[in-house]
Formats: structure tokens, sequence, C-alpha cells
């Protein structure tokens, strides 16, 4: 008998500097694949199969994209720089989908309250791309009918391959997918769900995100004819595999639940947002609360994030830098706990979740350092000071968003990643661009895990 493995190392319980690298540079890793599962004694459930074992090679990939959704233009122009080096390449879509059950052989694992959904970041990719990105064994257990899950947010909740998930279609109508397989996050590249294009169409998932490149060959050769096709400006993000991690890089949402739980949320009619009252109890306190004398942010921040924001802003006031933080502002209009959703059309129930639904970012300086302010006025030492605390800022974003730090419970002060704006200080800025670095430690483990979040902002 063999249970499959939702890999708990890799469910963002720890910090990603601490996660065991699962992609080496040839991947071996177990996929648990559907099969006839029976009830045990403890009520839990085992597969009776034998978990496929799959071996895929660790291929370049290049992401493009822009603020929003995916421009025609953009994607124009990228697909022509891909075929002009003989690369293949597809359109990703992605969005945030609400999920109202869970159930094994007619049995709930998991339902949400009534009118309500679990927000579930989704990728839609063709299975080309699959096949590329992640294995010929990933690719096999997706169809139609069927979807990948990250092994994150299968420990969440108890799921298992072979489960049966019900997701909301963008009419509101609820559609069946069955769980074809639960992969490790960092070969999903940090998405909940994966979806094939027939799968999306299921649901009416139709909003283009970027574009994926692959099987180019020459690194140098792709970056030229980027270039040829004008994707080097300010307002076009380049994301590529092999590159370090960037310190103002933020966690998926699988990740995000992982550490700072798991709501169920309501789109109102006049676009609100409502969370269950079950998890705001346990992890927001009643209200707004004082984190500094010397820095008198007054907000209502998620339980798991005040020791680090208290902290931060201690060292912000003892280094003499409480003037950087304009606290007026940041009561007026900042804050921590702001639920929003972003719907994709009138109506929808397909969009994206405000990181702020979670509590777990703060705003301060929301005039100077407005979304696309560029640069933004904050100073680089208070910066400095809040990734040291675990916090990635938005001044970095493809849409600088200066006034946002946002928690993601790891220091990010020491990498040497040459950001635009406020770059880390640390006495080795060198990246060898011929070196191999463990695959948590580079762009390719979270390539997709922007999925079902302000599309905006990464």
């Amino acid at each position: 008998m063999f249970t499959p493995p939702l890999d708990t190392s890799d469910a963002g319980r720890q910090p990603r500097s601490r996660r065991v690298a699962v992609i080496a540079a040839a991947l071996s890793v177990l996929v648990a694949v559907p099969a006839a599962a029976g009830v045990n004694g403890s009520g839990g459930a085992q597969v009776t199969e034998q978990a496929q074992r799959i071996v895929a090679e660790r291929a370049d990939v290049v992401s493009v994209y822009n603020s929003g959704a995916l421009s025609p233009d953009v994607e124009a122009r990228a697909l022509a720089a891909a075929a002009s080096v003989g690369a293949d390449s597809t359109v990703r879509h992605a969005a945030s989908i609400g999920m109202t059950a869970v159930t094994r052989r007619g049995t709930f694992v998991q339902q949400a309250p009534s009118g309500f959904a679990y927000p579930m970041g989704t990728t839609v990719l063709e299975p080309s791309a699959i096949r590329a990105f992640m294995g010929d064994g990933v690719a096999a257990t997706l169809g139609e009918q069927h979807v990948v899950m990250g092994a994150q947010t299968a420990a969440l909740r108890g799921a298992i391959a072979g489960d049966t998930i019900t997701l909301q279609a963008s009419w509101g109508g609820p559609v069946d997918f069955t769980i074809g397989s639960v992969v490790p996050d960092s070969v999903t590249g940090g998405t909940e769900l994966l979806l094939t294009p027939a799968g999306a169409a299921r649901i009416g998932l139709s909003r283009a995100s970027s574009v994926m490149i692959w099987n180019f060959g020459d690194r140098v050769a792709l970056d030229q004819a980027l270039v040829d096709n004008q994707l080097v400006s300010t307002s076009v993000r380049i994301r590529r595999s092999w590159e370090p991690a960037d310190p103002d890089s933020t966690l998926g949402m699988g990740a995000a639940k992982a550490l700072m739980g798991e709501f169920a949320y309501r789109v109102n009619a006049d676009g609100s947002v409502s969370i269950d009252s079950a998890w705001t109890n346990e992890n927001l306190p009643s209200g707004r609360t004082l984190l500094n004398g010397d820095v008198p942010i007054v907000a209502r921040c998620h339980r798991a994030i005040e020791p680090a924001l208290r902290a931060a802003l201690a060292d912000v006031a003892a280094a003499g830098l409480a003037w950087t933080i304009n606290t007026v502002d940041a009561n007026r209009a900042g804050g921590c706990y702001n639920p929003r959703f972003n719907r994709l059309a009138q109506n929808s129930s397909i969009g994206f979740l405000s990181r702020h639904t979670w509590a777990m970012a703060i705003d301060t300086n929301t005039i100077g350092s407005c979304q696309g302010c560029a640069p933004p006025d904050i100073d680089c030492r208070t910066v400095r000071i809040f990734r040291k605390h675990g916090f990635a800022w938005g001044g970095n974003f493809l849409t600088p968003d200066g006034m946002h730090f946002e928690w993601v419970g790891e220091s990010r002060d020491q990498l040497p990643y040459p950001s635009r704006f406020c770059p880390n200080l640390v006495a080795n800025r060198s990246i060898d661009p011929g070196a191999e670095l463990p695959v948590e430690a580079t762009e390719r483990a979270t390539l997709f895990s922007d999925s079902g979040f302000d599309a905006h902002l990464h």
C-alpha cells in the first residue's frame, strides 16, 4: 500500500531558504497519481497503485509580462522574439478561483461555509509547456477534467490524488474536477492549481498573464532577441528561471496560507469582500493597535507578522530613521487589513485577491511612495531594515509600490540581487551567471507563485 506523499518539508511552514531543494540538474520526484482509494480504519484514504516516478530536465524558462492583463502588443513581441531564435513559447493564463469543496468518494474532506469559497491561485498552461517545465509524468495526469494540486495546498486540506474538487466558474456555478496528481510546489512553480486550456474553458478562465519561452538553447541569443523586440523597459518584466531569487519576491498563495491560515471569502454585490469570522477571530486583533511608540503606526495586522513588524519599527527608531516613515499618512490611508478582490469582469467570480486580505502587508508612505511613484521617496536604510526582519518591499515591483512592505517570513537583506531601487548592501555582490544554484534560491521555484494575487505587483 502506498500513501501519496504530501512533501510537508515543501509545504511552506519553513521559510524558503531553509527548505530542502527538490530539483537538481536532473529531477526525480514521486508524484501521487489517481488510483482506487479505500478508507482505512482511522478514516484516512490510501492509494492502491504505486506512485509514478517522473524524470524532468531542468529546462531554462523565461517569462515575459506587463502590469495587469498581458497586453496584445507585449504578447506579440514576446512570441516574435521566441520564434526568431527557434524557441518554443506559449501564453500562460492565471487568476484566483474559488473552491467550495473537496470530496473523497462522496464524503467531504473540506467544505466552505455556505456562500463562501476558498481562494486558489490557478495557472493554465498548454500540455507541451507542462511537459517541458514539470515533466511528462505531471502532464500525463492533467486533462479537461483533471487538475494538478501543489503539495503545499494539498497538505493544508488533507487532499490526495483522486479526490474531487468543486470550483466556482466565472458565472458562479459549480464545476467538478479530479485531482490528477499532487506535486511538490517547487516543481509547479508555486501555483496551487494547474489546469490545461481545456480545463480552464470549463470554468471560463481566459485571462492572459504572461508569455512563457523555453527550448531556446542559447541564453544570450534569446536576450538579444528580446532586446530586438523592445522588451527591455521598466513596464515589462522578464523573469529567467536560472536567475538568483529577488529579495522583494513575495509568497505564493499556498505559502501564504501555510503561514497565515486559510480563510473562506465571499465577494458581495457591491464589490466588497467578506472573510469568514473563524479566520479573522483566530488571526487578527479585534481592531487597530499601536505597533511602536516611537513610530506610532496604528494598524490591524495579522498576529503572525506583528512581532517582526514591531521589531522592524524598533530598529528604524533606534537608527534615528523614524522620520522616514510618514505615520500620519500610514494611519490615514495605509495599514494592513483591507480585503479586496478585483474581478476579471462584472459579476465574475474569477479575479485577484489583494495580499492585504491576509493582513500580511502594511502600507506607510502612501503619497511620496505611492503605487507607480518612481523612484519611491522612502529611505533605503528603512527598506533594508524591513528586509532584515522578513519583509519584501514593493518599490521593486513591476509597478513600483514603495509604500508596501509585505511579510515573507525570512530575512532578505543579504541577497545580492541587483535591485533597481534600494539594492542590498552585502560584502560579496558577485553573481556567477554560469552557476547552477539550488532551485529554491532561483526564480524557477516561484515562476507561478503570483497566480491569484494582484497581477500588477510582481
